[in-house]
């Protein structure tokens, strides 16, 4: 069975940290897959303009980046109760498919493969979230960069909704489009849905296993390598950045 590198990042900055994802998807070593702990932050999805998506006055204690890849807001509040996860690999036409849409479907394949082993009702919409019956728990985006792709994405443990509303310009029209009533009756996470508190290594445990099921592979824990530390802190000052984040 093939070999996939496998890192945990654990608790991090998420400046820090998407110059790491940047780093690995222009790096040297193949097919990872990773997991991060944000800290309490919100990170911009690439097309986004932190003015109309964020209510900024509210978010002096919050840290912002922008990712390098598209999609909405990826918020992470001070209760650390969400899986971040990352998928490097080379596009082809089984594992990482060329179509956009059927690659999404791929990679969430392990998130919902997760969440049925919970016993959820759990499905993929297009483009690329991911529901426990049609409600919200999971939001991806995506990059690619020469024959690569990079996908990113959460699975909410917890998830404080109030603080969201409190940060966030969302327009009545987003949610209307998807005829939900309202956010609230949109999003839901794990721990809601189970009635309990789980282990969050617990999960990713059964996250890991399910990559492995889903892509046929091993994963096997191992570190950046030299050449994607190198590029990691060439990019952090974009990162850290106002121009990169307030463009």
């Amino acid at each position: 069975m093939e070999e996939w590198r496998f890192i945990d990042f654990g608790l991090v900055d998420i400046r820090d940290m998407m110059a790491m994802d940047e780093a690995i998807l222009k790096g040297d070593e193949g097919n990872t897959f990773f997991f991060w702990t944000p800290k309490k932050s919100i990170i911009l999805g690439f097309f986004q303009k932190a003015e109309v998506e964020l209510n900024l006055p509210q978010c002096k204690d919050y840290t912002i980046t922008r990712r390098i890849s598209g999609g909405g807001i990826a918020f992470s509040d001070d209760r650390c109760r969400q899986i971040n996860y990352g998928v490097v690999g080379t596009i082809d036409n089984d594992l990482f498919p060329l179509d956009i849409i059927e690659s999404y479907k791929q990679v969430c394949g392990v998130l919902i493969d997760t969440l049925v082993h919970y016993g959820m009702n759990a499905a993929f919409r297009p483009i690329n979230d991911v529901t426990v019956d049609n409600k919200k728990i999971s939001g991806n985006a995506q990059t690619r960069w020469e024959g690569k792709l990079l996908q990113n994405g959460t699975l909410l443990l917890d998830f404080d909704i109030e603080e969201m509303l409190r940060i966030s310009n969302i327009p009545r029209e987003k949610f209307l489009d998807k005829k939900i009533a309202s956010v609230r009756e949109g999003l839901t996470w794990l721990d809601r849905e189970l009635g309990e508190q789980r282990d969050m290594e617990e999960v990713k445990k059964v996250m890991k296993d399910k990559f492995e099921e889903r892509f046929r592979v091993t994963l096997k824990t191992a570190t950046l390598s030299k050449r994607e530390k190198e590029l990691t802190k060439s990019l952090l000052p974009k990162y850290y950045s106002p121009e990169w984040v307030y463009r």
